[in-house]
């Protein structure tokens, strides 16, 4: 190949070769890779075993009975409790003041009633003296009279002397005048005595009146006692000392019942959560030892596995582990 020729090939090789590498810089990069699916694990065992919580299948909740300020409890969460136990307890302002109220007029009619008892009291010893000196005026005066009748009739048949039965006019008319007084006396004390009787009846009747009144008032403030609606425990308060509480308001206190029959609460994974349902058998360990129970049910993430123990469980909210069978 002569000189000429070598040259032209070489020229003919750059040109296809420039035309190579602007092919190269102008293809088509490939798009990238899409990331593989991710593929949820599914569980193939025959059983598996989860922890959870601890906790009774039947709760009861202590309500506000009335509106006021929790002025304290009298157990603490976890302490065990027993049906009516005093739990603690509310107070209201207006039913305080009731109370006390009541027992100012309380006070009043009993300063009044034993006042009226003492005065009944003299009365009636005046009342007793006075009808004893009626009494005896009156048989004065009825031996008097004997003697003035015969002195008279001794008078009229000129027998005795002028003087001696004006003497003895004189004390027949002196008797009849003291009857008359002592009469009056009587009369007065007899009044004195019945006025003082009906009076210390009323105040008697206001006192029970007031006294029914005050056992109405703190009956009332004994309203506002909380107590335990069952034996149990005690999971959870849910206001404190001092609070302002309305009336009927719910949930002020729980406590957990019936202490043989339990629950687990537990939160399996969801590729565990979608092979678990209602009714399946379980098996819940406690420190007591491995109880049969069942799935009782599934709630959104939570399944709940009840079963039996052979003796109530006071020591509720720890953990516990159950095995459920597939």
């Amino acid at each position: 190949m002569n000189k000429r020729g070598l040259v032209a090939g070489a020229g003919l090789l750059a040109v296809m070769a420039i035309g190579f590498g602007v092919g190269v810089k102008h293809w088509p990069r490939p798009a990238p890779a899409k990331p593989a699916a991710v593929v949820s694990t599914i569980f193939e065992g025959s059983e598996i075993t989860l922890s959870g919580r601890l906790q009774a299948q039947k709760t009861e909740q202590v309500d506000a009975p009335i509106a006021g300020v929790l002025d304290q409890w009298f157990v603490d969460e976890g302490q065990e409790v027993y049906e009516d136990q005093l739990i603690g307890r509310i107070r209201n302002a207006d039913l305080d003041n009731a109370v006390q109220q009541a027992q100012s007029v309380l006070d009043r009619a009993e300063i009044r009633n034993s006042q009226l008892d003492a005065q009944t009291v003299n009365a009636r010893l005046e009342e007793s003296r006075t009808t004893a000196e009626q009494i005896r005026a009156r048989n004065d005066l009825d031996r008097i009279e004997k003697v003035y009748q015969r002195y008279k009739n001794l008078m009229d048949a000129g027998a005795i002397a002028r003087l001696t039965f004006e003497k003895t006019e004189d004390d027949y008319i002196a008797a009849k005048a003291e009857v008359e007084k002592r009469e009056v006396s009587a009369k007065e004390a007899q009044d004195k005595l019945a006025t003082l009787q009906r009076d210390s009846e009323e105040a008697k009747h206001a006192v029970a009146e007031q006294t029914a009144a005050l056992a109405k008032a703190k009956d009332a403030v004994a309203g506002g006692d909380l107590h335990s609606p069952a034996d149990g425990v005690v999971l959870a308060r849910k206001v404190h000392q001092g609070d302002q509480v309305e009336d009927s308001a719910k949930g002020l206190l729980t406590v957990a019942t019936e202490l043989t029959r339990l629950a687990v609460s537990v939160t399996p994974d969801p590729a565990v959560l979608a092979r678990i349902h209602a009714g399946e058998h379980a098996f819940a360990h406690t420190d007591d030892g491995e109880f049969p129970g069942v799935v009782k049910d599934v709630r959104g993430t939570e399944v709940i596995v009840e079963f039996s123990s052979e003796k109530p469980v006071t020591k509720l909210g720890g953990a516990a582990q159950v095995r459920i069978v597939f």
